[in-house]
């Protein structure tokens, strides 16, 4: 029987699970929805990470023992239904241990084998992290919607429905974000009144807002970068940008230099974040290393590949990457 390493990263919007070799090479790749306990129930984060892992093993073909998993989890740990997923997961191949990490140190790992270093994270959920020795030394935010989360793509999308509904009542600035986010409904602009008193299509759009689970607003974040020009769209990316600035100076040590990685599928449209970011690196003395992390499922892989004591370079994640790559390309081909 094979011997395999479980990775699984586990998002706001997305879980991915992948299993590898011992060589950090992609034997089978599975994805759901979002797994974050903080932002699903428990019994929806659990179904979502385990579908995920069914998935990547169905993806494998044949029998692995797979003997370690890692689960880099955005969320509190507190919450997740661990039992349940050890049991699900030793039905599919686990015989060794359970091991968690956080999302963050995940992201750090997908750019650098490097044991110190920071990172910026700005998907669904947003905050930065600094990372000595490989361990998580000092968090800023990334605490979940309710009670941060700040320049995330939920805060994006939240503040945009904000926006529009202030813009139809006429107690906020007039804003294209409105037609954006009333067609992605297929609501009509209408001035007939409802029911309510209110204008028929800004009653439509509370009614399919209070329909989504919160963090499903994250959904309209594509809309607000899509509109950027729009000056409504462009001071929330701007703010977006101001938190995670924000972010990363309470964490940055001027001793350490980094390399700092900025991830998250909201980061790469955070336009002058990352000279902005280097210009507080250049300031303390450094040369700025500032790297966009495109797949936090490489860093998970590593970091499963570091638990279980294998030896870890810049080379062992240069692979990961490329044979997870190489993976996905012919997945869509055969797709």
């Amino acid at each position: 029987m094979n011997k395999a390493l479980l990775a699984i990263d586990v998002g706001g919007s997305t879980s991915r699970a992948t299993l590898v070799d011992h060589a950090g090479r992609c034997l089978g790749q599975g994805r759901n929805r979002g797994g974050n306990p903080a932002s699903n129930s428990p019994e929806q984060a659990a179904s979502a990470i385990i579908s995920a892992v069914e998935a990547a093993v169905a993806d494998a073909g044949g029998q692995l023992d797979i003997e370690l998993a890692l689960l880099a989890l955005a969320g509190p740990r507190a919450h997740v239904s661990q039992d349940r997923l050890e049991a699900a997961f030793r039905e599919n191949g686990l015989t060794g241990p359970l091991v968690f990490a956080g999302d963050l140190e995940a992201m750090l790992a997908s750019v650098t084998a490097a044991p110190d270093g920071y990172c910026i994270v700005a998907g669904t959920g947003a905050g930065a992290v600094r990372v000595r020795n490989g361990s998580i030394e000092a968090v800023v935010d990334a605490a979940g919607y309710l009670l941060g989360d700040l320049g995330s793509g939920y805060w994006l999308g939240h503040h945009a429905a904000i926006a529009v509904t202030a813009d139809l009542e006429g107690r906020g600035p007039k804003t294209v974000l409105t037609a954006a986010l009333l067609g992605a409904f297929g609501i009509a602009y209408s001035d007939e009144k409802a029911f309510s008193g209110r204008q028929l299509c800004l009653q439509q759009f509370v009614d399919a807002i209070y329909k989504l689970r919160p963090i499903e607003l994250a959904r309209f974040a594509p809309l607000v970068i899509a509109n950027r020009t729009d000056p409504v769209a462009a001071a929330l990316l701007a703010q977006s940008e101001a938190y995670l600035l924000a972010d990363f100076k309470m964490i940055f040590d001027p001793a350490m230099p980094g390399p700092v990685a900025l991830g998250g599928g909201i980061a790469p449209h955070l336009l002058t974040l990352p000279a902005a970011v280097s210009e507080v690196m250049r300031a303390a003395g450094h040369t700025p290393d500032v790297r966009i992390a495109g797949d936090g499922s490489v860093g998970a892989v590593v970091l499963a590949l570091r638990a279980i004591g294998l030896p870890v370079d810049d080379n062992t994640v240069a692979t990961v990457a490329a044979s997870m790559a190489a993976r996905n390309a012919t997945s869509a081909v055969s797709a």
